[in-house]
């Protein structure tokens, strides 16, 4: 489990933090004991987190989902898209754990919570997840895991399980979870409908990497980079930023998912196969 070292002037932050440690390694009883410990918190005292805090209580005693599972449409992210808690869920994170853009999501109460849902339910009621996914209409295309990541083997075969009796689903993702992708595949065929993304900054050494490019599931390396200043993702300054850190073609992406190609999203496509898709650190 990896965790993030929050400055002493983001206190909330540590304290969701340790609730979000205790919904992914503790009892349904201690979850219960630490979510109405923080909601009693003077730090969470505004109705915006009271009444998101008294919905995942709730959840805990019922299981039914009071967040949206799948979240679709907003300018960046056309497309259906899971989330859960970032880190804690996170077993390759690496130095990415010091520029994840998922802890900004911790301003808004009912963002958190709707990562802390989809952690309970994918550790207690799997099911309810699953049948979520059974009502989402059409072929589409789906981001697994915008925030947080693949948490153990038995999660990788949770999703490739839904994406094999969901071929609709055309599905990618960018993952440092080698591990848990690696025991999957020792047992188990991958589903056509699903693309992995090696996501850079995570904590594997050359050989684990070797392995994962030659899945079958592996378009290529999505790296993100730190370019000396705020980014303007598309814009040419960024781009050419971007370039500039590597000897070698690489694909810059424009920051909003969907509008990168008019064949459809870099990220997805088999096409792109052994690209390296880069990104400024934003």
């Amino acid at each position: 489990m990896q965790t993030k070292s929050f400055k002493k002037s983001a206190p909330k932050f540590a304290k969701l933090q340790g609730l979000a440690i205790v919904i992914q390694t503790g009892t349904q009883l201690e979850i219960i004991q630490a979510t109405h410990a923080l909601k009693n918190a003077a730090d969470f005292s505004t109705i915006g987190w009271q009444e998101n805090f008294s919905k995942l209580i709730q959840l805990t005693i019922d299981g039914r989902p009071k967040f949206s599972i799948f979240k679709k449409g907003n300018s960046k992210l056309p497309f259906y898209a899971f989330s859960t808690l970032p880190g804690v869920t996170c077993p390759g994170a690496g130095a990415c754990i010091d520029f994840c853009y998922s802890y900004r999501a911790w301003r808004y109460p009912a963002s958190f919570m709707r990562q802390v849902q989809n952690a309970y339910l994918l550790r207690f009621h799997k099911p309810v997840i699953a049948a979520a996914m059974s009502t989402l209409p059409g072929a589409y295309d789906m981001r697994l895991y915008v925030d947080g990541d693949f948490s153990s083997a038995d999660d990788v075969d949770f999703w490739m399980m839904q994406l094999k009796n969901y071929p609709q689903a055309n599905a990618y993702g960018y993952s440092k979870s080698f591990s848990a992708l690696l025991e999957y595949d020792q047992k188990n065929a991958w589903p056509e409908n699903y693309t992995l993304n090696i996501s850079s900054g995570h904590n594997s050494g050359a050989a684990i990497v070797q392995k994962i490019e030659a899945l079958p599931i592996t378009r290529g390396h999505f790296v993100a980079v730190a370019v000396g200043f705020k980014p303007e993702h598309g814009t040419k300054k960024t781009n050419d930023a971007i370039r500039a850190k590597f000897d070698t073609k690489i694909f810059p992406c424009p920051g909003k998912c969907g509008t990168c190609t008019s064949a459809g999203h870099a990220c997805g496509m088999p096409k792109m196969s052994g690209r390296i898709i880069a990104i400024a650190i934003h």
